[in-house]
């Protein structure tokens, strides 16, 4: 009985022994894993650190193939953080390389692996850096897209963020443009920063939604969003903001038909911006919205003063595109008020400022308008020719649009294709990836399994072991007790039990090894059936995998033959327009020939009248001849000039002037020498008594020559000059200008002298006189005459007009030098400016020293 009692309780103990290992080794398994996951994790880190410091240091070759094994372990361990990451940080790289394609593949993975994290927040902000891709190459619709996708991932604590995506929105569809939308975001957008205190882009949103409102027509509520703006700023004191605001308000009241408001709000608008410091660009488009509201309310001369100023402010801040558009509307106006005078200065000045700018609908359109001027002057010749020269222009800018316009629909067609192609890639990646994870796993579980079954045996094998010398040792304790007791009377008993021992030994032994041979054949199986499903799953993989790159060449196929028909299509019409275009040369080869022999027959008769006017003229040294020291500075355009120079001694007064005819070349000639006759005329037949009555017996005779009445459609020729009577004896000067300065040097300071704005012609101020200023000189003072032509020259590294500042700045510097050096350092400073350009214009300079 004691015996059975212990023989149970050590298979008790063994039983219980057995189950607390099988669960350590399960344990212990468990825990490899798990060290092993902990340690991919910080290598995958650890080698992503490492690719970031190559991409902070430009080392795209070696970050990349860091990224990529970064990647492989973190995707095989379903460390989506990581994998997140890695795709990111590739999107900067191919992004910092321009490689749109492969940036926006890695931001849609990270988007996915940042999904799969549950980290939308990330997710948002991957939204956000495709819209602003998106924006930044004009895909407005796209980018849209994808600020509400950022927009709705926001919870509704996050205002900041949701504020800035719904202003993003909001600007996408306002460039579409779809005003309805863009409104409803950008309310939404200001709402947001409101709640969030953010004033600055409070303000601005609400600027733009007054815009909004303004374009869609409802003014009240623009009026009060306006209104709302402008009483923060006024708070603030922000002088630069309340001017923008005024001006807007002055816009709505002008589409409002408020004249005198809107012209009242213009005004305020000036006055603030000047109080915050001069904007000339800014001032610019105020003084233009001044000069349309003065214009519709009929107010001619505040409108052209108002313009003027618009136009000395783009000039000053070099806004040649600008100054262009206000030349080109002067040019219209002085037209239409049938001054063609001042209307060819102001098309020959904004065709100049619409070339520096490189505006070419501008430039255009200024073609036009000098070609009406020209025709309206009788110069149909040169009229053609701007009007030619606008319509190649206006074709070619056509063109180039509906060009602009196809490339830009190929271009948006070829991002919406890109993004569908790679969202499907990226789908069926991640099928695929799931495919394999699952087949991996299974295999990884079988695997373990196998494992576990192998140590479990091992296990077993080693506890029956040990039961077995447990037992054999409890029997014989047994038995040597049995044998103390009855030692002589069971010595019998124990050989038979002896030999019951070992017929169980050996049965025992039999049973285990049957039992060994029967686990192995269905270990066996097993693996031979998880073998074999395996291969069938690949199999199915790979057919599917052919299937698809089938599918794939079949539509490569059909599309390649879509593309070639296509080709061959536009190929025949370039064949056609190129034949077409041909047969235009050859026609123009010609035209150009019978021109090449009529301007060689106008050449010489140019050349002829070059000696004529060159005889007319006074000696370029006829100012030394009466003991004055001077230079004159006189470079024609053409071969012939309109400018002039001219002088006479009379009754111990030396009477100079520089003058500007009407145009240049054989025009300009023509009236120069009319200028010239006519003041010898005067100074010959008339006793003057200042500087202004001879301009004003000048004017006489010009608009009575010609035939002047001021009717629409005549000539408005004549000129501007600047004409001085110096009475040395006296010490005193007279002078009178028409439309040109004098410049009187003295002390190292230089005084400006205005002259009248009007020309010696017609004008629609014609009766009014000109004014004579009488001057006191002094021994040692500099006097300068000169025309425009200088101060207009293009030239310099930016193509820019020379201006009138920097010529005053260079007589200031050159004045106390020897004439005929200021006279060398003018012409060399004037020849380094223009460099490679066309001379604009005459340019002729008079320098005297008393």
């Amino acid at each position: 009985m004691k015996r059975s009692v212990s023989i149970i309780l050590v298979l008790l103990t063994f039983s219980l022994f057995l189950n607390l290992s099988r669960g350590q080794d399960t344990l212990q398994i468990r825990s490899e894993l798990k060290m092993k996951r902990v340690s991919d994790s910080i290598l995958a880190v650890g080698i992503f650190r490492t690719a970031q410091q190559y991409m902070s240091t430009v080392q795209y070759d070696s970050a990349i193939p860091r990224i990529s094994k970064s990647l492989a372990i973190a995707s095989e361990a379903g460390f989506f953080q990581v994998e997140a990451d890695c795709y990111e940080l590739l999107a900067s790289i191919y992004d910092n390389q321009a490689n749109w394609e492969e940036t926006l593949r890695n931001l849609l993975r990270a988007s996915s692996a940042f999904r799969k994290y549950g980290d939308m927040i990330s997710v948002a902000r991957i939204s956000r850096t495709i819209a602003d891709k998106y924006f930044s190459m004009g895909v407005y619709k796209k980018s849209a897209r994808f600020s509400e996708q950022e927009f709705l991932l926001y919870n509704e604590q996050n205002f900041n963020k949701m504020a800035s995506a719904a202003e993003m929105a909001g600007k996408s569809y306002y460039y579409i443009p779809i005003d309805s939308l863009a409104l409803r975001w950008y309310s939404t957008a200001a709402s947001y920063y409101e709640k969030n205190a953010d004033t600055t882009d409070f303000l601005r949103c609400i600027e733009k939604l007054g815009s909004l409102y303004l374009q869609l027509g409802m003014y009240d509520q623009a009026l009060k969003k306006y209104q709302e703006v402008l009483k923060v700023h006024l708070l603030k004191k922000d002088y630069g903001n309340i001017a923008l605001t005024y001006n807007q308000l002055g816009f709505l009241m002008f589409k409002k038909n408020d004249l005198n408001a809107a012209l009242s709000n213009f005004r305020l608008s000036a006055d603030f911006s000047e109080k915050g410091g001069i904007n000339d660009f800014f001032l610019t488009d105020v003084w233009s919205n001044i000069a349309i509201c003065q214009q519709n309310l009929g107010n001619q001369k505040e409108m052209l003063s108002s313009f003027e100023k618009a136009l000395q402010h783009a000039k000053e801040s070099g806004r040649t595109d600008e100054a262009a558009r206000i030349e080109r509307i002067l040019a219209t106006i002085y037209f239409q008020n049938g001054d063609n005078y001042h209307a060819e200065l102001y098309c020959l000045s904004c065709i100049e400022s619409a070339r520096a700018s490189g505006n070419l609908e501008t430039l255009q359109l200024c073609y036009k308008d000098y070609s009406s001027v020209l025709e309206s002057g009788n110069d149909f010749v040169k009229a053609l020719e701007y009007y030619e020269k606008h319509l190649n222009l206006r074709d070619s800018l056509n063109y180039e649009i509906r060009l602009s316009e196809k490339v830009t629909a190929d271009k948006i067609a070829g991002f919406d294709a890109t993004e569908e192609r790679l969202r499907r890639e990226l789908a069926e990646n991640e099928i695929r990836e799931l495919d394999f994870k699952r087949i991996k796993a299974e295999s990884a579980r079988s695997k373990n399994e196998l494992m576990l079954l192998q140590k479990q045996q091992e296990l077993d094998r080693s506890e029956k072991d040990r039961l077995e010398q447990s037992l054999a040792l409890e029997q014989e304790k047994n038995a040597v007790r049995e044998n103390e007791q009855k030692v002589k009377t069971l010595e019998h008993q124990r050989e038979i039990q002896q030999l019951q021992i070992e017929r169980k030994d050996r049965d025992s032994l039999i049973l285990q090894e049957q039992n060994r041979n029967l686990e192995q054949e269905k270990i066996q199986k097993e693996t031979e059936l998880k073998n074999e499903k395996l291969k069938r799953q690949l199999a199915m993989g790979i057919g599917s995998l052919m299937v698809l790159v089938a599918v794939i060449i079949l539509y490569g196929l059909i599309s390649t033959r879509k593309k070639n028909q296509k080709l061959a299509e536009s190929k025949r019409q370039i064949e056609k327009i190129n034949a077409d275009l041909e047969a235009t040369n050859a026609e123009v080869l010609k035209q150009k020939e019978i021109i090449e022999q009529k301007n060689q027959s106008i050449t010489d008769s140019i050349q002829y009248a070059s000696r004529i006017q060159t005889a007319v003229l006074p000696p370029i040294n006829f100012l030394g001849e009466w003991g004055l020291n001077n230079f004159i500075l006189f470079k024609p355009k053409d071969i012939v000039s309109g400018d002039f120079y001219w002088g006479v001694k009379k009754n111990e007064k030396i009477i100079v002037a520089a003058g500007d005819c009407t145009g240049h070349g054989v025009p300009g000639a023509f009236m120069s020498m009319l200028g010239h006759a006519f003041l010898d005329e005067i100074l010959n037949t008339t006793e003057v008594e200042n500087a202004a009555t001879i301009l004003n017996f000048l004017r006489d005779e010009v608009i009575n020559t010609l035939r002047q009445k001021g009717t629409a459609g005549e000539t408005r020729d004549g000129m501007d000059i600047s004409l001085c009577i110096l009475d040395l004896n006296a010490g005193k000067l007279d002078y009178a200008g028409a439309n040109n300065p004098l410049y009187l040097i003295r002390d190292g300071k230089i005084i400006k002298y205005q002259a009248d704005r009007m020309p010696i012609g017609i004008h629609f101020i014609s009766f009014t006189p000109f004014t004579n200023q009488s001057i006191k000189v002094n021994k040692g003072d500099y006097l300068y005459l000169f025309t425009d032509g200088y101060a207009d020259q293009f030239g310099g590294p930016n193509g820019r007009k020379f201006m009138y500042k920097p010529f005053q700045n260079l007589l200031l510097k050159i004045h106390n030098k020897p004439m005929d050096l200021q006279k060398e350092v003018l012409d060399k400073t004037f020849e380094e400016w223009k460099g490679d350009h066309e001379q604009v214009d005459d340019v002729l300079v008079i320098g005297i020293r008393l």
